[in-house]
């Protein structure tokens, strides 16, 4: 076919008209160029991202963020979004409505800005011509504008609320989207649903949807379908909301194109449904932080195309069967955490048809199995792809094998708390990829081998806790671990022997190598790392002084651990914290001098069993009007002298204080009564005097109170205040939020180390304070009866009244305090019988009522006898096991042949005569004030000698 010559010239002649009046698509549209100068005035661009929107000649085309057509000139896309930008590089201010002026615009992105809760501009739902809008994590609030219904070609809208913004977004109902027949992506996570009810049934009004996010959107309602309509859904996240347990949504079974279901953190309970059978088309599944129980159902392993399956943190219990092998396309599995799930006989050997499987998380089950047999079967695939492997808490035993060489992409390994014993083989240096290793609480023996200097990409190490020693040369152990940045070997007895010219990885952040011979001399080296914040040289058998290069930078550390050395000298006289959560411990040191002044916000310091002396204004009143955030303070066994100054107010904020085995004297000071948030009170061997301040009733979350050996006095009765100690009233959970444990950081709660005093012996104990409520008041000059409101401390475990001048009778109630573990009430004036109650306290593993004035038989009871005489002894009257004395025949002596009216004649007539010169001697003291008083000191001065 031949094509005419005046059609060419006029097709020719139409081609350069479009390019003479469109351009080549090179020119944006002069208009929309102003409009989008007038979007960036709307801007607050602190990072100057938008910079090069400049010129009033500039092609706006070329311009970051804008697309224009190619064609015409209009400008079609907008990305202003920045989901990874720091937040000053992130857009503030407000959005022009000068974006109704780009006509053509089919496609705008604002996710992961700041927009400080401002509504959703109202006139984006005029911009007809959108199909996709992404305004997500960008700090919008309020009521998501039902407006948006009008975007009737909307394809993809992504809403996405901010996660940790105080922004909240939410939705009263979404009748909205069904103005949207085109959606086909829709993402509503951490958007607050709770009040659309109808949420269900306006999304099954979207025929095109293919891509569902719900996550973290409170929803509660879980209303039935009569019939689904969302046959194209492929992906449904419905993670983290509050279906409760038995709200399960049956209505996802019927949707039998989805590929990815995620229903994980919703409180589901009962068995995994079997309803979810009909979803053979799934390759991601993920059910994990629920409380589902029972098996693994069988069908779940005929889920062939199944590569991410994850049901982590459950209540599954039973044998996981042979068939999960089936699963030959698993990338990853996870089943940790389900504390019931057993392998019996450690994992199957199926396993090894699983050889995608690119992450393994089995912690927390039982597997019982021996770690070179799981190694073995897990590397028979001819070219193992393994990545990441945490098999933490399962029962491994036996020794890590050179099989351990085949895993070559492996990039994580958790093998911490097991029984791996054994030393590391030398093939652990050919795990070259490995960026991640935790092996602590094992009882791995030995040394580091040197290959593991040839782990060049290694950055996370944690080997504590095991039973590791010999002599570390880090210039042959450390030869290649450039990027190494953390390094925790606590607990071994290792010698790290290191050159004066030896050069630390340089990004090394933690270091923890407690009970190291670091020693004797201060390491240099450290001065070199100028990354270090969390260090732990703790009895590590240093004797040097700190010397000031090391002082002039502890500001870099958070966590700060010198204790259990030799090291002499002074501290700074003022010590700056580096930001919340830091914690100092130069605790049993030989430092001395005046206390130094510390910032504000210092979390947690330990200072205990050293030489400081002087007092404590200056370190406790320093700047009285600032608030504190120090939450844990140890200043016990040093030489501290003086009063304890009245200016507690400003640290309200402490959770444990210990001034004990000082040289204190003077009055506990009111101001005590400020610390509301006190749990644990220590001031303990001291000379502190005058009666218990009334204001420590304030403190009601105290836990543990040691006031023992003082002077404290209380005449006729204990303050009221021991009533108000509610926190030792209730068994419930005390939370320490916010300590790290000063030994083993990363803790919620925190570790104690807690004395007590029974049978003239000093017990120690490690415990957690959530769990220990002890009160110890001995030693002290107390009076009276036993403090009725005591027994309203239910949840008590320790208590320790003794060797005070308390008298009158043990309570009948006692059996009240259910929770006693010790009870001392030895050295008083207490009389009458042992309450029968007290065989009731079943708990009770120490008990001592030595030396009182107690009388008549000790209750029968198993419990009771179960104690040594020793908690008996003293009290002359008492009789009946334990102690050597018989009740039945400590008065009645049996005259041979005297018959049975003999034996009981005289019995009454010892009983009279007993009687008779008892009260002819007694009352006469009684009745006389002298000889009252030196006669209870004499049975006092014997009982102790007892």
């Amino acid at each position: 076919m031949i094509v005419p010559a005046a059609v060419l010239v006029s097709l020719s002649w139409m081609c350069l008209f479009y390019y003479a009046t469109f351009g080549a698509g090179s020119s944006c549209i002069q208009s929309e160029r102003e409009a989008l100068f007038r979007v960036k005035a709307d801007l607050q661009d602190s990072s100057g991202r938008l910079s090069p929107w400049a010129g009033s000649n500039g092609d706006c085309c070329k311009w970051p963020g804008v697309v224009c057509d190619n064609v015409t000139g209009h400008v079609t896309e907008l990305h202003l979004g920045c989901p990874k930008c720091p937040e000053n590089s992130t857009f503030k201010g407000k959005i022009s409505p000068s974006l109704l002026e780009l006509k053509q615009l089919s496609h705008l992105d604002l996710s992961g800005n700041n927009f400080q809760g401002i509504p959703i501009p109202g006139f984006i739902s005029s911009m007809s011509s959108l199909k996709y809008l992404f305004l997500d994590g960008s700090g919008f609030g309020g009521v998501i504008p039902h407006q948006l219904g009008n975007l009737s070609n909307l394809q993809q809208l992504g809403l996405r609320a901010s996660v940790y913004a105080p922004y909240a977004l939410y939705a009263d109902n979404l009748q909205w989207l069904s103005g949207l027949p085109s959606l086909e992506y829709l993402d509503l996570s951490h958007v607050n649903l709770s009040s659309a009810s109808d949420w269900l049934n306006m999304i099954n009004t979207l025929p095109s949807i293919t891509e569902l996010y719900l996550s973290s959107c409170q929803i509660r309602h879980n209303p039935p379908l009569a019939k689904v309509n969302l046959s194209l859904l492929s992906t449904l996240a419905l993670d983290q909301n509050q279906f409760g347990p038995t709200s399960f949504p049956i209505w996802v079974s019927h949707m039998k194109s989805l590929t990815s279901l995620n229903l994980a953190q919703n409180n589901l309970r009962g068995t995994i449904p079997g309803e979810l059978q009909n979803l053979t088309s799934l390759i991601y599944l993920k059910l994990s932080s629920n409380k589902f129980n029972g098996s693994l159902p069988h069908w779940l392993f005929s889920f062939h195309h199944l590569q991410y399956l994850n049901i982590y943190n459950n209540n599954l219990e039973g044998r996981v069967p042979n068939s999960i092998g089936n699963l030959t396309s698993l990338v990853t599995l996870d089943l940790s955490y389900n504390r019931g799930l057993r392998f019996e006989g450690g994992i199957p050997a199926s396993f090894k048809s699983l050889c995608h499987l690119r992450a393994l998380h089995l912690s927390g089950t039982r597997l019982n199995q021996s770690v070179s047999e799981l190694l073995e079967i897990l590397g028979e695939c001819p070219s193992t792809s393994l990545q990441r492997m945490a098999l933490s808490e399962c029962q491994l035993f036996g020794q890590l094998s050179e099989e351990i060489r085949k895993f070559t992409r492996l990039s994580r390994l958790s093998l911490e708390a097991n029984s791996i014993s054994g030393p590391l083989p030398m093939s652990f240096g050919e795990l070259k990829s490995l960026t991640y290793v935790t092996l602590d609480r094992n009882q791995i023996n030995g040394t580091i081998p040197t290959s593991f200097g040839e782990l060049s990409e290694l950055q996370w190490v944690d080997i504590s806790l095991n039973s590791m020693e010999g002599v570390i040369s880090p210039e042959i152990h450390f030869a290649k671990l450039t990027k190494l940045s953390r390094f925790s070997a606590s607990g071994n007895r290792m010698t790290l022997k290191v050159t004066p010219d030896w050069i630390p990885p340089e990004p090394l952040g933690i270091l923890h190598l407690n009970s190291w011979y670091v020693g004797p001399a201060f390491p240099k080296w450290l001065q070199q790392l100028q990354y270090l914040g969390s260090l732990d040289l703790s009895n590590s058998g240093i004797s040097e002084t700190v010397p000031d290069w090391f002082w002039a930078k502890h500001s870099q550390f958070y966590y700060l651990n010198m204790s259990h050395n030799q090291i002499p000298g002074r501290v700074p006289s003022f010590i700056l914290a580096h930001s919340a959560d830091t914690l100092f411990d130069f605790s049993w040191n030989r430092l001395e001098g005046r206390l130094p002044v510390i910032s504000s916000n210092l979390t947690a310091l330990d200072l205990s069993s050293n030489l400081f002396t002087g007092n404590l204004i200056k370190f406790l009143c320093f700047n009285p009007t600032q608030v504190r955030e120090t939450q844990f303070l140890n200043l016990q066994d040093n030489l501290l002298s003086g009063e304890i100054p009245d200016c507690l107010r400003s640290w309200k904020n402490l959770l444990v204080l210990r001034l004990a085995s000082n040289n204190l004297k003077g009055k506990i000071p009111r101001s005590i009564g400020s610390l509301t948030s006190l749990l644990s009170l220590r001031l303990q061997n001291n000379s502190l005097a005058s009666e218990i301040p009334s204001s420590l009733s304030n403190c009601t979350s105290l836990v543990s109170i040691d006031l023992a050996d003082n002077s404290l006095e209380v005449s006729g009765k204990l303050p009221e205040c021991f009533s108000n100690f509610s926190a030792m009233a209730s068994s419930s959970k005390i939370e320490a939020e916010g300590v790290i444990a000063l030994f083993f950081g990363g803790m919620q709660s925190f570790v104690e180390y807690q004395f007590l005093v029974t049978k003239g012996q000093v017990k120690g104990y490690s415990t957690i304070l959530n769990y220990v409520r002890s009160l110890d008041l001995s030693w002290n000059k107390l009076s009276g009866k036993f403090p009725q409101q005591m027994m309203k401390l239910r949840a008590l475990q320790y208590l320790n009244l003794s060797h005070n001048r308390l008298s009158g009778e043990i309570p009948g109630d006692i059996a009240a305090m259910g929770s006693l573990e010790s009870l001392d009430l030895s050295g008083n004036r207490f009389s009458g019988k042992i309450p029968p109650g007290m065989a009731s306290l079943t708990f009770l593993n120490l008990l001592n009522l030595s030396h009182n004035n107690l009388s008549g038989r000790i209750p029968s009871s198993t419990q009771l006898h179960s104690f040594d005489s020793s908690s008996f002894i003293g009290n002359i009257a008492l009789c009946g096991r334990p102690l050597n004395v018989s009740c039945s025949t400590r008065y009645i002596f049996i005259v041979p042949g005297s018959g049975e009216d003999g034996l009981v004649w005289l019995s009454v007539s010892v009983l009279a005569g007993f009687l008779v010169g008892f009260w002819g001697i007694v009352g006469s003291i009684l009745g006389c004030t002298p000889w009252r008083e030196l006669y209870f000191g004499f049975l006092d001065h014997m009982g102790l000698k007892l």
